[in-house]
């Protein structure tokens, strides 16, 4: 793989679905104010867009591609088919996906150092991916539980990096040094209590039965019961009935957050930004708009710290030594 070379910052990209397109806009402030990248480590949604931004180092294309693929495609990608084993999908979609837009490259032809975290079905132990085929790496740190089937990587099968490692931040200091600044996106990052739901829009509920009748949605049963819940539920106000669905989900959030504290514990990073991602479900990929803006908002809040942590990099001692952890504030 490459091997950072100068001077520049660590980025550790953290899983999160959708709340993930964030990383776009923290790279887009990044570049406008000349504040170069030397590595990125990414995990799941931070991993595909790490890997893409690695190959292109251009976040106006990420971007366009963010904006340019509506729910309805999205939700395509992750359609059941008859090849899952270990998920409802297989991921051949989304492998496809991949693969056409890092133009078959492997880590070790990326410009830019980079390197994905999955997790190892059988042992629990976490799989840092710096070599092999960019795309393969990415599907496998994605590969969410129950979702998409497991992804096999030399002998072992992977799931979701997020598992054990959320926002990889100790991975990206391990493999390019600091200074690391660690993104986080994952449902909890700030704080698990139930934050209102904006209500959706007449036009969405009006899609959303115009897609339950197109033949393909009523032949792919799991999916067609998940859309017809997203019916069902009230907008507005949190529903206080928890489903067998949202049960699940309420836990992963739990253990992703308590797994990223107990990390943080052991190790920081340099900087810690929380994008206001709150309201922006993980398969709410049609809000990636908000979900840019949330990603600048937040770096542009904290433009002196990654001016400081560059100039400390480069031997300059303009900040003061240690840890700086910076949680935004909504709208910030």
């Amino acid at each position: 793989m490459a091997e950072p070379t100068g001077d520049g910052l660590v980025l550790a990209l953290g899983a999160g679905g959708a709340r993930g397109l964030a990383h776009i806009g923290v790279l887009e402030v990044l570049a406008e104010h000349g504040l170069p990248v030397r590595a990125i480590a990414g995990c799941s949604i931070g991993a595909e867009i790490g890997a893409l931004y690695a190959r292109y180092g251009d976040p106006a294309r990420l971007t366009e591609e963010a904006l340019g693929v509506d729910w309805k495609q999205t939700l395509q990608l992750f359609l059941p088919d008859a090849a899952a084993m270990g998920g409802v999908c297989s991921g051949r979609k989304i492998m496809a996906f991949l693969e056409a837009r890092l133009d078959g490259a492997t880590i070790e032809e990326l410009p830019l150092p980079f390197l994905a975290v999955a997790t190892d079905l059988h042992s629990g132990e976490q799989v840092v991916l710096r070599s092999g085929p960019a795309a393969g790496a990415v599907r496998a740190s994605l590969s969410l539980p129950g979702l998409l089937a497991p992804y096999p990587w030399e002998g072992r099968l992977l799931i979701d990096g997020g598992v054990v490692n959320p926002v990889p931040f100790d991975a990206a200091a391990d493999a390019f040094g600091a200074p690391v600044v660690a993104i986080a996106v994952h449902q909890g990052a700030r704080g698990l209590s139930a934050a209102p739901i904006n209500p959706r829009p007449a036009s969405w509920r009006s899609q959303l039965r115009a897609l339950l009748d197109q033949p393909w949605v009523r032949r792919a049963r799991p999916v067609r019961a998940w859309l017809e819940e997203q019916l069902t539920e009230p907008a507005g106000v949190r529903s206080l009935q928890w489903r067998a669905r949202s049960v699940l989900a309420q836990a992963v959030n739990i253990a992703q957050a308590q797994v990223v504290q107990l990390r943080l514990l052991a190790r920081r990073p340099a900087l810690y930004l929380l994008p206001d991602v709150d309201r922006i479900g993980p398969f709410e990929f049609y809000k990636a708009r908000a979900a840019i803006a949330a990603g600048r908002a937040v770096a542009r809040a904290h433009l002196p710290d990654l001016y400081a942590l560059l100039a400390s990099a480069r031997g300059q001692s303009v900040h003061p030594a240690g840890t700086v952890i910076h949680r935004s504030q909504p709208g910030g």
